[in-house]
């Protein structure tokens, strides 16, 4: 019986005690790409690149996924194996892997989710649940007209194309149900999965004052369902 339980937990703690640390440094032409969006589809962590072209995860096992967006359009996705140091090396149709015993050329992956024909300035849970993507970011810069996202090593930031504000302070206000807010991380707040239709109103005027930015108004289905 002793013998049992031990082999149980054995196989219990063996993932955990294959998962090691993992980092890499991304580059193209011989210089660092900052504020790449770097994950791990396997766990669904993320990170950015920093101003060295550096990424880093705590635990990573052989056989996770590395998925790297290069592009709005393209992605480099590398299988983890024993290597805990990778240098991966971006060129304009493919990319160089390096993982300290063997460098090899790969292909680039096409990302479905960039389709153009869907951007406008409201996005439906339909269009939403399709794309496969996991972060409100993410949606509003494949799937939505008239804004910016940028991507840095310190998060996401939004600014609504063509407003311009005297205080320096460019963010748009989310509406969230009705809610304001300000100044939020909306990917840690908003699950993807429970948004009915996402909105951008470059004119907030009523909004008042905070609504000078432009606006982003969030609807989820909790809402909705509650009408019905």
């Amino acid at each position: 019986m002793k013998k049992i339980v031990l082999f149980w937990l054995v196989m219990m703690l063996c993932p955990v005690l294959m998962a090691q640390e993992l980092s890499g440094v991304i580059t193209k032409k011989g210089k660092p790409k900052r504020g790449l969006v770097v994950a791990m589809l396997n766990t669904g962590e993320r990170t950015t690149t920093d101003k060295y072209g550096r990424f880093y995860f705590q635990n990573a096992a052989p056989g996770d996924i590395l998925q790297i967006d290069v592009t709005a359009k393209k992605a480099a996705r590398i299988e983890v194996s024993e290597a805990r140091r990778l240098r991966v090396y971006i060129d304009p149709k493919d990319f160089v892997l390096n993982n300290g015993v063997l460098e090899q050329r790969l292909p680039y992956m096409a990302l479905a989710t960039a389709d153009t024909k869907l951007k406008g300035t409201v996005v439906t849970h339909d269009q939403i649940i399709s794309s496969g993507l996991q972060r409100v970011t993410d949606i509003l810069r494949h799937h939505m007209t008239g804004l910016t996202v940028e991507q840095t090593f310190m998060g996401s930031t939004i600014r609504v194309r063509g407003v311009n504000s005297v205080n320096g302070d460019n963010e748009p206000l989310f509406v969230i149900d009705g809610v304001e807010y300000a100044g939020i991380n909306v990917d840690q707040l908003v699950p993807v999965e429970t948004i009915d239709r996402l909105e951008l109103h470059k004119d907030g005027s009523r909004w008042g004052a905070r609504g000078a930015n432009g606006v982003i108004e969030i609807i989820t289905l909790g809402v909705n369902v509650g009408k019905m």
